[in-house]
Formats: C-alpha cells, sequence, structure tokens
C-alpha cells in the first residue's frame, strides 16, 4: 500500500482541499444522524448487506460506526494515522465477507446524499463551489483506500498459494533427483554384476565348452555395453539432459539376443526358441517406433 502522501499526490488533495473539508463539516456534520439513518435504511433494503443488521443493538453499533467515520472524514488531518484506520475499516469489511462492490455503492449513496445537502448551501450562497471538488477527492480517496484491502488480502491468497505451490515443486524436483541418484547407484550396482556374470562366462569358456562360452560371454559383453550406455545416459539425465526412453527398449533387445545366444546351444525346444524369435521381433518394431518418435521430436 502506498504512503497517504503518495495518495494526496496521486488525487491532487492540497491544504486548500483540507480546509475545504474542515468548512463542509460545518454543513454536513449537524446532518451526520440523519445520514446514518438514510444510510442505513438504504442498506437494509439489500438482502446481502441487510444481513449484518438483524438485531436493534447491531443497527446502533453499525451507526455510531457511520457517525465516527463520517465526523473523521470532515475532521482529521488526512495523514498515516487516518490512513491507517481507513485500512482497519476495510479490513473489517473483507473479514465479515462483505463484497467490494457494496462498498462502492455504499460509497456512491454518500456521495449523492452529501452532494444534495451541499448543493443546497450552494443555491443559498452560503458556501463556496469548490467545496464539492474537495468532498469528491476525500470520499475517492477514502474508497481507494477502504477497497485496497480486497486486493490486499486477494494478493495474500496467492502468495501463499504461490508459495505452498512452490515449495512442493521444489520438494517434488528433491525427491526425483534422490530417485535418480538412487537410479544410478543401482545401475552401477548391476553394471558389475554384469562385469562379474563376463568374468564367469570366460572363465567357463576357458575350462569348458569354448563355442558355448563364447557365445555366453558375447552376449554378456553386448549387456554390459547396453549397461553402459544406459548409465551413461542416465548421468546426462542427471546434469539436465534429456532421457531417451529408446535406451530402455535397446536393452532389452540386447537381452533378448543374449538368450537366444544362449538358447541356441541350451534348449531343443523349437517352440520356445519360435517364442524366443517372435519376442525379439516385437521388441524390433517398439524400437523402430520409439526411434522414431524421439526423432520427430528433436526437428
Amino acid at each position: 500500500m502506498e504512503s497517504i502522501s503518495d495518495i494526496r499526490e496521486q488525487f491532487e488533495f492540497t491544504d486548500e482541499d483540507q480546509k475545504n473539508l474542515n468548512e463542509l463539516g460545518k454543513i454536513l456534520l449537524p446532518y451526520a444522524d440523519q445520514l446514518a439513518d438514510e444510510f442505513y435504511e438504504y442498506l437494509s433494503q439489500h438482502t446481502k448487506t441487510a444481513a449484518y443488521f438483524q438485531s436493534d443493538k447491531a443497527i446502533a453499533r453499525r451507526k455510531e460506526t457511520f457517525i465516527s467515520w463520517f465526523n473523521d472524514l470532515f475532521t482529521s488531518k488526512f495523514d498515516n494515522r487516518y490512513l491507517l484506520r481507513l485500512q482497519k475499516i476495510g479490513k473489517v469489511h473483507v473479514k465479515i465477507g462483505l463484497d467490494s462492490y457494496y462498498v462502492n455503492a455504499s460509497m456512491s449513496f454518500v456521495r449523492e446524499q452529501c452532494r444534495i445537502l451541499v448543493a443546497a448551501q450552494i443555491k443559498d450562497g452560503v458556501c463556496k463551489e469548490d467545496l464539492p471538488i474537495s468532498l469528491n477527492k476525500a470520499l475517492d480517496i477514502n474508497l481507494s483506500i477502504i477497497t485496497s484491502s480486497y486486493q490486499d488480502e486477494k494478493l495474500k491468497k496467492v502468495f501463499v498459494y504461490h508459495k505452498a505451490e512452490e515449495s512442493l515443486v521444489n520438494l517434488s524436483k528433491r525427491l526425483l533427483h534422490g530417485m535418480n541418484l538412487f537410479l544410478t547407484v543401482g545401475l552401477l550396482v548391476l553394471g558389475l554384476g554384469v562385469v562379474g556374470l563376463l568374468g564367469q562366462d570366460i572363465y567357463k569358456a576357458i575350462t569348458g565348452d569354448l563355442e558355448y562360452g563364447v557365445i555366453r560371454a558375447l552376449g554378456t559383453l553386448l549387456l554390459l555395453w547396453m549397461m553402459i550406455e544406459l548409465l551413461e545416459a542416465e548421468i546426462q539425465h542427471l546434469k539436465g539432459g534429456k532421457f531417451h526412453v529408446r535406451i530402455f527398449v535397446e536393452l532389452a533387445l540386447v537381452a533378448f539376443i543374449r538368450k537366444i545366444f544362449v538358447a541356441s546351444f541350451e534348449s531343443k525346444e523349437i517352440t520356445g526358441f519360435i517364442l524366443l524369435l517372435g519376442g525379439l521381433l516385437v521388441l524390433g518394431i517398439i524400437y523402430f517406433l520409439v526411434a522414431k518418435v524421439e526423432k520427430q521430436k528433436t526437428y
């Protein structure tokens, strides 16, 4: 919220206007009780505002509030203290859930009643013609400060929602980064496992069936190569790069190829071998489609 000096400057409210308000007070303050009655009679005609005056005590209290504000309008100096009082009024309106357009309509009603009273005095030559101008400035300043509380409340809610959303996003990013780190560690462990498997295959090739051992070692070597590719892709992803789903499909393809290599020696059942070939074909089609989509996204 701007300072009262900035507000006065924006509305071109001068010391002369302040003097005019004091003079207007001599004309309008004697009608304060009458205006309070007319004001709350006006409010009681509307369902939303009438709900706040369901007892005589409530009506009397609200009339006292109106008279106090009306008196301050003409007798108070438009300084920071006056600004704080108006802000407090606005916060009360926000707290009770009174929509801002009711405040605007109410101020319009007060403005019109004051205009009628002042106009009658001008016709009789009692007051200067620039008094209504000062009155309008004062009422506009009051309306601006009071309704600014509604905007402050909206901004506060937006800030709270934005802060909560930002915190949630940051938490999600940290969790995601943590899971990616965990995935990287898992890939390292699996990579070491594949290295161990490769060593075992080489050992079997040397100590047992050379042809069978070489085929198994070749399949495991392909699997190790894919693990390295997958680990490298994950590291690039941690650095902010894009992760490619295609690599997972490649890994599955290599695993099937290794299985087919081994099955060509271990299994004599033709049905199982055909199923492996069919699975390899399906994975090949999936790899082709995924690679095609990722290639289109790069352009």
